[in-house]
């Protein structure tokens, strides 16, 4: 399989915003919909659509963080209330979360379903890699925060993610563009699309390599993404996605705080740290799946089959040696929507069931120092099935009012077969029923919602084999309030939670101080406040074409993640976050393209590494500054700069259950001063 990853590669190597970042809710939103025959949503069509979930959605733009460097997932976030992003040393590997998905977690993400095209990015047992994803080669990105993606059988607490690609009908024509700046960092996309009256083809070629700001953090990627679409009928589609990804990524390891206050670009030189093992994550991913879409009058239906392959090549530390998996995954999706008035009332009904099963060799080696393989250690067969069902009614009560009833239901499998090693063999089974209820009220530029819903997540394998295992599935009920929309020259998109979690993954120590590995933590809370805003101080509507405008942007992400009355912990935070996450920008705009401004991150107060919290990051505050002109056809191009007062900080801390009040080795220190460089053609 490498080498046919190898010779493909070689082959083809020969929410809501608009283009120009303003939020305006669709005028359309308290109409009805015509369902349209499509196997990809064009921006208009994915806002019309997230704007009917009484929840925190957004549509992010590729416009809106292509006017700068566009590498990692804090780029491409960086304006998304709800959705932190934090790099571990500026790469592809990020800390992701939603609403404290997959808290202990700064590598290979949990808690939230994301998605290419409508097809799992996840493998079967949840977790998914970040290296899979290109933001160049995205028309836009559906996010929907907490428990609003069910009808994308989505249950997680965390939500969803979803990438669109571009298709030959929405993107004709070329696009290039490079990236260059700091630390050898150097990125280049390349991508066409036609269409004729029955078919459409697109394709794009990312390439990327860096040094990187800290020592041992070389990375280069090769992504190839295409589709090709044919409607043979007026009411038939059929589009067809592939996806080759090879990674190559150093890592550089976590330092103690006194470490990253010395020197920040240093790696983790300790004796059994990362460049004594030559630590790295090598990766490689083939992917395939074919969408049709039918549609009869009122009625449409989809169905989405798909395969993927991954090859994981990941020396770490001595203790756990050399993780190599080769997976397997297969994707079987239907879904069904009808639009239409009952008793003079507007409703929208939707269902589908999903299925997918994954195969995982599960291998270790032993890792000698300088990163040799050694003999086997451990080998596992790994099954996971995930067979879900999903229903959900939207019906007009009136006045402006929707109501939203609907449930998912959920039936996992986890076998875990150990042939070498000490790990234990098991095969656990999961089921469950997530409710949701919801209100909208849709007025003519704004829009209010509140809804109550429960999520569910099974274990995935990383959990299940620690040395005390994480046996029952994570479980919350969550109470959402929240508006979006525009007036004057204001914008804003607000969302308020309160989540209680049952058998929250957590890896904790007992009463004694006794590491446990992770396990059901009883009680949990996690609540907070996502706020998006952005207003033109010149005091100019949004909606109005002006020669100049002075943009203000932010996102606020806070939360307040808690134990709840636990025998160890008591109320303590729950380690892993910053509390608050303020980013944003300050935009001169004209109407030729033209942008100049200010940009910032601020994190204002501490955030602990350990759940006993005895040990913290400190706050920060970083300032940049981009310039440039953005264009829908011809030359754009882009200067930014970044943490220009070159302060250390840590990007994103690990998380330990107690650090006794002493510095632990836990620190990501985040980029130094760095500037970037872009150019861009469309034709």
């Amino acid at each position: 399989m490498k080498s046919f990853i190898n010779l493909l590669m070689s082959s083809f190597a020969a929410a809501a915003w608009t283009a120009d970042g303003a939020t305006i809710l669709p005028e359309q939103i308290v109409e009805a919909r015509s369902l349209a025959v499509s196997t990809s949503l064009d921006i208009s069509q994915s806002r019309a659509e997230l704007a009917n979930t009484p929840g925190g959605t957004e549509v992010v733009a590729a416009e809106r963080y292509l006017t700068g460097r566009a590498s990692t997932l804090a780029d491409t976030f960086a304006l998304s209330a709800g959705v932190v992003a934090q790099p571990r040393f500026g790469s592809d590997e990020a800390r992701i979360s939603i609403r404290g998905s997959g808290l202990q977690r700064t590598f290979h993400g949990r808690g939230i379903l994301v998605l290419q095209d409508g097809m799992p990015i996840n493998l079967a047992d949840g977790g998914f890699d970040m290296q899979s994803l290109d933001p160049a080669a995205a028309s836009h990105i559906h996010v929907w925060r907490g428990a609003n993606a069910l009808v994308h059988g989505s249950s997680t607490l965390g939500g969803a993610i979803e990438y669109i690609s571009p298709t030959g009908r929405t993107a004709p024509g070329g696009f290039a563009r490079i990236e260059g700046g700091s630390w050898d960092y150097l990125r280049s996309t390349i991508a066409a699309g036609f269409a004729s009256e029955t078919t459409d083809a697109w394709s794009s070629l990312t390439v990327r390599t860096q040094n990187g700001f800290r020592d041992h953090a070389e990375q280069e990627t090769l992504r190839w993404s295409a589709n090709f679409g044919w409607q043979p009928a007026a009411h038939i589609e059929n589009r067809t996605f592939l996806s080759i990804v090879k990674s190559r990524s150093e890592l550089p390891g976590n330092l103690t705080k006194a470490e990253m206050e010395d020197d920040p670009s240093q790696a983790d030189n300790s004796l059994f740290g990362a460049v004594a093992y030559d630590n790295r994550r090598d990766y490689e991913h083939l992917r395939f799946s074919n969408h049709t879409a039918v549609v009869n009058g009122p009625h449409a239906w989809s169905f989405i089959t798909g395969y993927s392959y991954k090859d994981l090549d990941h020396p770490i530390t001595p203790f756990v040696g050399v993780i190599d998996q080769l997976s397997h995954d297969t994707f079987v999706g239907a879904g069904y929507a009808h639009e239409g008035e009952i008793g003079g009332r507007t409703h929208q009904f939707r269902a589908g069931l999903n299925w997918q099963h994954g195969i995982t060799d599960n291998a270790t080696f032993a890792n000698l120092p300088g990163g040799t393989r050694a003999p086997l250690t451990g080998d596992a067969d790994q099954t996971a099935d995930n067979f879900s069902l999903y229903a959900e009614e939207q019906l007009g009560l009136g006045g402006g009012f929707t109501g939203i009833l609907g449930a998912s239901a959920a039936y996992n499998i986890r076998d875990n077969d150990v042939n070498t090693g000490t790990a234990m063999s098991y095969d656990r089974n999961y089921e469950n029923i997530s409710p949701k209820a919801g209100i909208r009220y849709d007025a003519n530029h704004w829009q209010a919602y509140g809804n109550v819903s429960r999520s569910y997540e099974p274990p995935s394998f990383s959990e299940a084999v620690a040395s005390a295992v994480a046996n029952d599935a994570q479980q919350a009920t969550t109470v959402e309030l929240g508006a979006r929309g525009s007036h004057a020259f204001i914008g804003w998109d607000a969302s308020v939670y309160h989540a209680q979690l049952e058998n929250e993954f957590l890896a904790l120590n007992d009463a004694t101080g006794t590491p446990l590995g992770t396990v059901n933590s009883d009680r949990t809370i996690h609540e907070g406040i996502e706020l998006a805003l952005e207003a033109d101080l010149f005091g100019r509507n949004l909606d109005a074409k002006t020669p100049h405008r002075l943009m203000f942007r932010s996102a606020w992400t806070y939360g307040n993640f808690t134990f709840d009355d636990d025998p160890v912990y008591g109320d303590n935070q729950i380690a892993g976050l910053p509390p608050h996450l303020v980013r944003g920008q300050l935009l001169w705009e004209n109407d030729h393209g033209w942008y100049a401004g200010p940009t910032f991150e601020w994190v204002p107060e501490k955030s602990f590494i350990d759940h006993a919290n005895t040990f913290s990051a400190d706050p920060h505050a970083l300032l940049g500054f981009k310039f440039g002109v953005r264009r829908e056809t011809g030359l754009s191009w882009f200067i930014e700069a970044k943490n220009l007062t070159d302060q250390t900080h840590a990007a994103t801390t690990g998380v330990i259950a107690d650090a006794g009040g002493t510095d632990a080795r836990a620190f990501l220190p985040g980029d130094g001063r760095s500037v970037f460089a872009g150019l861009e053609w469309k034709w």
